[in-house]
């Protein structure tokens, strides 16, 4: 009995197996883009952005996220809308500012936003030291190729701040090459 049963478990997880993969494609993973931030969409209008009721204005929004109120910077970029004269801007980015930075914190971010993305830039050594010598004020580990980053800043005064930013396809390409190429930079 414990020999059909088993038979039968194998041929009944083959067949989800080859279902998973005929319905979402090969590897059995379903990647649908990032289309920006809870109600926050990328492509809307300042308008459309003025009219959440998070949002008290088209460039700040308030959302509750790790049991405090964070707030959201928008940044949104010029994009031309056919039968217009002059190009709209649309919401391109979103930064949502996480408060100062502590390695528990940080650690517990790339945690959070793991569970949730897949790591696609990790933080390598020499930018690591070039960070710590102060030589650039900015450490950036990327997920789902750019369009997330967890941002680690370092302010005017010295102090470091972390940052989430969600990133419209276009601007992830751009951190990619830009990455490419401080990677290339750092190696020679």
């Amino acid at each position: 009995m414990k020999l059909l049963s088993r038979i039968l478990c194998i041929r009944a997880c083959s067949l989800l197996a080859y279902s998973s993969i005929l319905l979402f494609g090969p590897l059995g993973l379903a990647e649908p883009g990032i289309d920006g931030f809870r109600d926050l969409k990328f492509g809307m209008t300042e308008q459309d952005v003025s009219a959440l009721p998070a949002c008290k204005s088209s460039t700040e929004c308030l959302y509750e996220l790790t049991d405090k109120n964070r707030y959201l910077e928008l940044t949104y970029l010029p994009d031309t809308v056919p039968g217009t004269p002059e190009p709209v801007r649309k919401l391109a980015k979103i930064t949502i500012d996480m408060g100062q930075f502590t390695e528990d914190w940080f650690e517990q971010l790339q945690i959070i936003l793991g569970d949730s993305y897949h790591l696609t830039q990790d933080l390598t050594e020499p930018t690591k030291q070039s960070f710590l010598a102060g030589k650039q004020n900015e450490l950036n580990l990327g997920f789902e190729e750019g369009q997330v980053l967890l941002k680690v800043v370092r302010r005017p005064f010295g102090n470091l701040a972390l940052k989430v930013v969600y990133q419209n396809a276009a601007l992830a390409k751009g951190f990619i090459q830009q990455s490419q190429v401080a990677a290339t930079a750092s190696s020679n």
